[in-house]
């Protein structure tokens, strides 16, 4: 399981033989990405990925690598927690935007683990783990479930300027830039820390209709995510930063639904929009290593690349199979199912000087 390779490596992080020469850690995680979507992996996909590319090329990549789950909030969990995600109380589905969270306090994470071992540790992207919202007439929290579109007054009872609490924040990370949970699913507002950025006063509709800020617009969130990690990789890279390692989990939003790739990279594919976003995801993953490259950090720097879960129905699989496309590669099914398409992930690594280029594991 991934989780288990994960917690591998943050155990040997402890090791004396390399406790003083520590690695910066990027955790990036792409949302609905299947399998048989990076090209590399894929001889005969599609899809041209090659900022995902370069990653097998530089570093290992395995062929037999799996979520915990075929949906997203529990592999969240278990990626964060070490601990599968059975063991959480939620027993079926996902969270939505408003849900309690699924991380109890006490719980050690990842990110609380390496800050102990002096990391900087920062969250940028999609939560989807859970928020407690305070509510303005005095009735507590929002529920356990999620209030989603089944009792729409009760988004609107939110008190959006109150701090959220039990977020990220409150998990082990240092810092927060994000969304609550998946991009199709309200408040449609970016979280800074703890403080909603701009408070919703409209309705808006991506899927599902809720409170929105007037500034936030879905096409937007990718490359604002990739701007704000260039951003903290510009700030780690200063000489004062530089003497102490970083953590940063980058759980994307793409390319989930809403598929809304900007102007720039519509057509880009020549096959659906689907195709078309999961290149501009591969592109702002380009950004990312250029970013890293260009202040020095790449050379100490271990990146993990993977998907929470296989390719969704939503990318049209008609449209992609017409075009000789398939996005769950030789495996039968998608996310969602209990068939290898489901949970079967590209799960990529690159740590110069230890991870042998070019490398391939087919260990599960």
């Amino acid at each position: 399981m991934v989780r288990a390779l994960v917690l591998s490596l943050f155990l040997a992080l402890t090791a004396p033989t390399i406790a003083a020469d520590r690695p910066n850690i990027l955790f990036i995680l792409a949302d609905d990405l299947g399998y048989g979507d990076v090209a590399a992996l894929n001889p005969a996909g599609k899809i041209k990925t090659p900022n995902l590319d370069r990653i097998i090329h530089e570093g290992m990549h395995f062929t037999d690598a799996h979520s915990s789950s075929a949906v997203c909030t529990p592999t969240r969990y278990s990626i964060l927690t070490g601990r599968y995600h059975w063991r959480s109380k939620l027993q079926k589905g996902v969270l939505g935007g408003y849900s309690r969270p699924l991380i109890d306090a006490p719980r050690p994470t990842v990110a609380s683990f390496l800050r102990d071992q002096g990391y900087v540790t920062a969250c940028i992207g999609k939560w989807h783990l859970g928020l407690d919202w305070a509510l303005k007439d005095g009735r507590g929290l929002a529920d356990d479930q999620g209030l989603l579109s089944k009792d729409y007054a009760d988004e609107w009872n939110i008190d959006y300027t109150v701090p959220v609490q039990n977020g990220p924040q409150d998990r082990g990370f240092d810092r927060y830039f994000g969304i609550s949970a998946s991009l199709d699913m309200p408040p449609f507002v970016f979280i800074r820390g703890r403080q909603v950025v701009e408070a919703p006063t409209v309705e808006k509709t991506w899927l599902r209709k809720g409170p929105a800020a007037v500034g936030f617009e879905a096409v937007d969130v990718l490359p604002k995510f990739t701007a704000e990690t260039v951003q903290f990789l510009k700030e780690r890279a200063e000489p004062a930063a530089k003497q102490q390692p970083f953590f940063l989990y980058l759980p994307l939003n793409s390319p989930h639904t809403p598929i809304v790739p900007t102007p720039e990279w519509q057509g880009k594919s020549g096959i659906n929009a689907y195709a078309d976003f999961t290149m501009q995801t591969d592109h702002c993953v380009g950004e990312i290593l250029q970013a890293l490259d260009s202040t020095g950090l790449a050379k100490n720097t271990l990146i993990i690349f993977t998907s929470d879960n296989g390719c969704s129905p939503s990318a049209k699989f008609d449209e992609l199979l017409a075009a000789g496309h398939d996005p769950s590669f030789v495996f039968r099914g998608h996310k969602a199912d209990v068939f290898e398409g489901g949970h079967r992930i590209p799960f990529l690594v690159r740590w110069p000087g230890v991870v042998a280029p070019g490398s391939k594991s087919d260990q599960l």
